[in-house]
């Protein structure tokens, strides 16, 4: 009788294995519940609950299957996985390993993309795999983002001790490029600082996306007000963690109350370590015009010269400053810039149009800005002049059908514009939908790249 039989590899798609192999030659591990239906009426399942198929009768298990099974309970003290020569006996190495083994040991040995998908989704629910952050990436790197965060959001500060830190850091740091803290708990001393993210973050030399938020999950028997503010601390250790992230290119500062002084701080640490920002994002923050000020005032004539994308949205920024964005940002080379749900009103809006004219902006959003009617002359003149915009969103501001009317008008010598959003603006479906129309033969003529811009944004 011959026991040799072939591990089907896990990765494999199953309509790979119909196509190419017998299913009475190959054992099928435990995948998703799937079964394959091998010809006779009956299908192949894992019943034993450890990841492999029920044997035929009468079969006893092949000496390969016994020693990689001797291999999986003894690889804590001698972890073999690159000697094995063959791919069959690594695949199954990798669909029976246990996942809960020491991380550090995990890592040092093995790379594969299924284990470290098989750890994801034995250790957190499907829909806690992704975050805010969208770049694709190897397992290992979705599981080492996720486990540093994990611990960051989870631990007290009263406990946080740096050894302990640093030895995970040592894990995962070589595979954190993206970090993403959701909340971070505070300190139940009545000053309300968080934990100290300086050495964390000068400890992450590939980290490029940082979304970050000082709020709290959950209220607590000992909540007081500020826990979701940053303290003097806090700006400081932050300031000081930033100003090591040199490979750094995206930051969402969100929910966070920021004061202006608080702004000037992460201004000047932006500026003095992260030459490479593209993305700036700094939402439902309540930074206002005192912050916007703060934040400038900290700023060069060189500072910020990469920043591409600035989104400012719900900051309780007004026309003051709308113009005071205005006058500082003419030297940079903003591709999107997003200051919806911000009253900055007709004047804010004035003062946003004289800039867009010295940038080469693709994508405005102006949307619940308290816009009204009396923007009409500057935006038509804007509509025609401009030669960069692609996408402008104006929704949710009061403009009325008479300013539907004229843009109707002069819309066609636009031959750039792509998207112009007017819902909620007291425009007519009807006449929103013939300044659709018209937009649609630009987007028929549109280069490829121009399209692909849109879509990424």
């Amino acid at each position: 009788m011959n026991f040799s039989y072939v591990e089907f590899p896990c990765t494999l798609p199953l309509n790979t294995f119909k196509a190419n192999f017998s299913a009475n030659d190959v054992i099928l591990p435990r995948l998703h519940d799937k079964s394959l239906d091998v010809g006779n009426g009956q299908q192949t399942r894992d019943n034993d609950g450890g990841g492999r198929q029920q044997q035929r009768p009468n079969q006893p298990e092949s000496l390969r299957h016994l020693a990689l099974d001797a291999i999986i309970a003894n690889w804590n003290d001698n972890p073999i996985f690159e000697v094995l020569t063959r791919q069959e006996d690594r695949n199954y190495i990798l669909a029976h390993l246990d996942t809960q083994l020491p991380l550090k040991l995990l890592s040092a040995r093995i790379r594969d993309d299924f284990f470290w998908r098989r750890c994801c989704q034995q250790r957190w629910k499907p829909h806690h795999h992704s975050n805010g952050l969208s770049q694709t990436q190897p397992w290992i790197s979705i599981y080492m983002q996720r486990h540093l965060q994990e611990f960051i959001e989870c631990v007290e500060t009263c406990d946080y001790e740096r050894e302990q830190m640093q030895a995970i850091l040592n894990i995962c740091a070589p595979y954190v490029n993206q970090l993403e803290l959701k909340y971070l708990k505070p300190a139940a001393d009545g000053r309300n600082d968080h934990i100290p993210l300086d050495f964390i973050l000068s400890n992450l030399p590939e980290l490029q996306t940082l979304r970050l938020t000082y709020a709290t999950k959950t209220v607590g028997s000992q909540f007081c007000l500020g826990s979701n503010t940053l303290s003097q601390k806090d700006i400081i250790t932050l300031s000081r963690g930033l100003s090591q992230c040199h490979e750094l290119w995206a930051l969402c500062f969100h929910s966070t109350k920021l004061e202006s002084y608080q702004l000037s701080f992460l201004a000047r640490a932006l500026d003095k370590g992260c030459h490479k920002l593209t993305t700036l994002s700094i939402i439902h923050c309540a930074v206002r015009d005192a912050g916007i000020k703060g934040f400038l005032s900290a700023c060069n004539k060189e500072s910020f010269n990469t920043l591409e994308v600035l989104d400012l949205t719900d900051n309780r920024i007004s026309s003051e400053g709308a113009y005071v964005l205005s006058c500082t940002m003419k030297g940079l080379s903003l591709r999107k810039l997003i200051l919806r749900m911000n009253p900055i009103e007709s004047d804010g809006a004035a003062a946003i149009f004289s800039l867009l004219c010295d940038l080469s902006v693709e994508i405005l959003d102006i949307s619940g800005c308290s816009i009204c009617k009396s923007i009409t002359k500057l935006f038509m003149q804007l509509i025609i002049k401009h030669k960069s915009l692609v996408s402008i969103d104006i929704s949710n501001n009061d403009l009325g059908e008479e300013f539907g009317k004229q843009l109707y008008k002069i819309i066609g010598f636009n031959k750039i514009l792509q998207y112009l959003d007017l819902r909620n603006t007291g425009i007519s479906l009807e006449l929103r939908n013939n300044i659709k129309g018209v937009l649609e033969v630009n987007k028929l003529k549109t280069k490829p790249y121009l399209k692909t811009i849109v879509k990424n944004m």
